[in-house]
């Protein structure tokens, strides 16, 4: 009962906060590229083929990242594709240190190398994750089609902590990775990186949209909340640390929003329903769209990511249709 009180008065809290700061303590999600060097045989990003509308500006990008701290969002993640490939990355992480913003990055690895790791340190970055996907070095080259990655990308967890970058390891927990150990694996090998264990769940989505037979068991799950400890692994977001944690859809919950390369405003990268664009309106009209739409106000919460509940898919199934048609 405490419990409940408690998050009820941040509730509370937070809708009072939001009134006058609408994404007061949100991250934004910002895909800079669709470019990637990679071909993974599990990408999550949906391919609806190329986009007819350019990547953002530069500019663009300064004006969004300014719009979002005015609204009081907390941090910035920059995504893509691969964000290494987007030339003068380091001068939009500076930009959004300037503006009060925190910048964090998603990437391969393969790029990152110790001189990236001082630009971007110096220019501010505050955290990143790097994707391992194995514990062996042939078996993740292999599922990501690039030779040599695996030793890039330790080697760039190292440059990042050298760095003084906050470093995370960001591993998907596939259901026989959790079983066989080599889940627990990742956990000493993150640790031995000096960096955390950030632990995905296999998602229904891009290449792995029809995949039912991916998503993880109770019994998985079990295992996987095991491997949870506060400053060594935690399930997709930081807070969630501990083996009794509540898993947390920081998408649903209003915690974060995404927007695409060329300028959606998007639930999620891997659910990428679009509610409105950058470019014809501000980013406060879309998000209020967006956090206001049934989507939103009919989600109860999930014990995993909403893509992989069978009722949710069942009760948006015109999005999910929407979605694997191409592009126009």
């Amino acid at each position: 009962m405490k419990g409940n009180t408690l998050d009820g008065f941040k509730g509370l809290a937070l809708g009072a906060l939001r009134l006058f700061k609408p994404l007061f303590g949100a991250t934004l999600m910002l895909s800079v590229t669709e470019k990637c060097q990679g071909r993974c045989a599990r990408c999550a990003v949906r391919r609806q083929g190329p986009s007819s509308e350019p990547e953002l500006s530069d500019e663009e990008i300064k004006k969004l990242l300014a719009e979002i701290s005015r609204l009081g969002a907390r941090e910035v993640s920059f995504f893509g594709g691969e964000p290494l490939l987007r030339p003068g990355l380091p001068g939009l992480v500076r930009s959004a240190r300037e503006l009060g913003l925190r910048a964090t990055l998603t990437t391969n690895g393969l790029l990152l190398d110790k001189a990236a790791a001082l630009e971007l340190a110096a220019a501010g970055l505050t955290g990143a994750g790097v994707s391992l996907d194995d514990p062996s070095a042939e078996i993740h080259d292999r599922e990501r089609g690039l030779p040599g990655l695996w030793d890039k990308a330790s080697a760039a967890v190292k440059h990042l902590v050298a760095a003084g970058v906050q470093a995370d390891v960001s591993f998907c927990a596939t259901k026989e990775r959790l079983r066989d150990g080599r889940a627990a694996e990742m956990v000493l090998l993150a640790e031995k990186l000096g960096a955390r264990l950030r632990i995905l769940s296999p998602m229904r989505a891009g290449s792995w949209d029809g995949s039912a037979e991916e998503v993880l068991t109770p019994a998985d799950i079990k295992i996987l909340r095991s491997l949870l400890a506060p400053g060594k692994a935690h399930w997709v977001v930081s807070p969630a640390n501990t083996p009794d944690t509540t898993f947390i859809c920081a998408s649903f919950c209003r915690w974060k929003i995404d927007v695409t390369a060329s300028g959606d405003v998007v639930p999620c990268t891997y659910f990428p329903v679009p509610f409105g664009n950058i470019r014809r309106e501000g980013v406060r009209e879309s998000v209020r769209r967006m956090w206001n739409s049934p989507l939103y106000k009919d989600f109860k919460g999930s014990q995993d990511c909403p893509l992989n509940d069978p009722s949710f898919r069942e009760l948006r199934s015109d999005l999910f249709e929407a979605l694997r048609k191409p592009r126009a």
